[in-house]
């Protein structure tokens, strides 16, 4: 897929377009945790059943991203971010003006499989569209918003609740008409060649391996870590998973237009990019549970330790937009290296002195540059530089299914390392753990491309 030159004027505000969205998307994320509560009471659900909230929607996610990013190669991306942002905006109306919790279901299934789009569409569309000095800016300014949403989802979230939590996600729906006009007035029509031919099964076994994943690491108690894992509520569904993952690869592989470009994996770029990702998700698992590691260290009431979160949310937001601009002229492999080792170095101290607060702090920032430079413009500007142009999108998608499937299975096990041991001490062991995870992350970008390199690929690429 080919992008028209655009002048920066009219490229400036397409990624002011994509930073709304964006930010839309995670936002609700982050709104979700002080409105869990709430809908709780209102629709006396237990914290099990609610879970289901964030659960369905980390499943659609993982379907919508390769679909939709796969749909965006070759229908262009204006299409599909529209109809991303329809469905997202649909989500948000059936969620708030829902009479029962299955239309809450329904509705953050739709909201996921639309926001599972949003990034990749947004992400190759800087491919498309930015010349490749400017790359890293745009996607540094993009990766900035997630760190912003963050902190800003449970502010508006404690802000709206009063009003009843409906308004947390009614919220969602003037944006996302206005998201709609402004992509119909600026987004240029651009449209692939190529016929897809859609590949039906492997979404249906994508699909299967999503639920089977996500259902089995929901069903774990923490409490009970051993016994749950292998009780018939998750066990099974986990081998099930195991079992899928060869079907799919062979399915995808011989598929004509698979929807999750399996054949990229034989880039090691590529294929490091897969693991940084993959580690992001499982330290991101860990720096969840920092609050709770307050309390029990500072002595510090959940209001108080939330803030604590701060420094790593923080510096994440402040540091994305700078290391993209940096990125344009150090190339991944340096802004990784550093920020990997960072994020070791401050996972390792907060582990050893966990209730100094300044020390705390410090290290707390270190852990928030560190993650940006994980997940942020420096990895997704490894996936466009190795990426043809019909692959931008199902590229970028890969980084986010990957993220969420971390995320998903250091959740369980954290919380399972965490719940099997008393005190602080689960929280320490957790935090060791991650940092060997920082360690290996650091080794593999040692492996990535020089700035040099990654310039000649890019333009190969164009």
């Amino acid at each position: 897929m080919e992008g028209k030159t655009l002048d920066k004027k009219t490229r400036n505000l397409i990624l002011l377009l994509f930073l709304i969205g964006v930010f839309m998307g995670s936002l609700d994320t982050g709104i979700i945790g002080p409105v869990l509560p709430s809908i709780e009471q209102s629709f006396h659900l237990t914290s099990r059943e609610s879970s289901w909230i964030f659960t369905l929607f980390v499943i659609s996610f993982m379907i919508g991203s390769p679909v939709m990013a796969k749909f965006s190669d070759f229908y262009g991306r204006k299409k599909v971010f529209i109809l991303d942002v329809i469905l997202f905006g649909i989500g948000s109306c059936l969620i708030a003006s829902s009479l029962s919790i299955e239309a809450i279901f329904l509705g953050r299934i739709v909201q996921g499989f639309g926001c599972g789009g949003i990034f990749p569409v947004a992400g190759a569309f800087v491919g498309d569209a930015f010349p490749l000095e400017e790359r890293g800016k745009a996607l540094g300014i993009l990766g900035s918003v997630f760190g912003i949403s963050a902190i800003g989802g449970p502010l508006v979230g404690a802000a709206l609740i009063p009003y009843g939590w409906n308004w947390c996600f009614t919220i969602n729906i003037p944006i996302a008409i206005f998201l709609i006009a402004f992509a119909f007035y600026i987004l240029p029509e651009i449209e692939d060649d190529r016929k897809m031919k859609i590949d039906y099964l492997g979404i249906i076994v994508l699909s299967l391996l999503a639920i089977s994943l996500a259902y089995g690491l929901n069903q774990i108690d923490s409490s009970n870590f051993t016994n749950s894992f292998l009780s018939i509520n998750v066990l099974p569904f986990l081998l099930m998973f195991i079992i899928l993952i060869p079907i799919f690869l062979k399915i995808e592989k011989r598929a004509e237009e698979s929807i999750v470009p399996i054949h990229m994996l034989k880039n090691r770029e590529i294929r490091i990019a897969c693991v940084e990702t993959l580690c992001y998700g499982m330290i991101y698992s860990s720096a969840i549970f920092v609050p709770s590691l307050v309390i029990l260290s500072m002595g510090l009431n959940e209001q108080y330790a939330s803030l604590m979160l701060i420094p790593i949310l923080g510096a994440n937001a402040v540091a994305a937009p700078i290391l993209g601009k940096i990125l344009d002229s150090a190339g991944s492999r340096k802004i990784m290296a550093v920020g990997t080792m960072m994020l070791a170095i401050g996972l390792f101290a907060i582990a050893v002195y966990p209730s100094n607060l300044i020390f705390f702090i410090i290290a707390g920032c270190m852990i928030g540059v560190g993650l940006v430079t994980i997940i942020g413009a420096p990895l997704r500007y490894i996936v466009l530089t190795e990426a043809k142009p019909y692959e931008r999108g199902a590229g970028q998608a890969i980084v986010n299914m990957l993220s969420s499937a971390g995320q998903l299975i250091g959740g369980a096990f954290i919380g399972g390392i965490i719940a099997s041991f008393a005190g602080i001490l689960g929280y320490k062991i957790s935090l060791f753990l991650a940092t060997i995870v920082a360690i290996i992350a650091f080794a593999f970008t040692l492996r990535l491309k020089s700035r040099d390199e990654q310039i000649a690929t890019m333009k190969a690429n164009q």
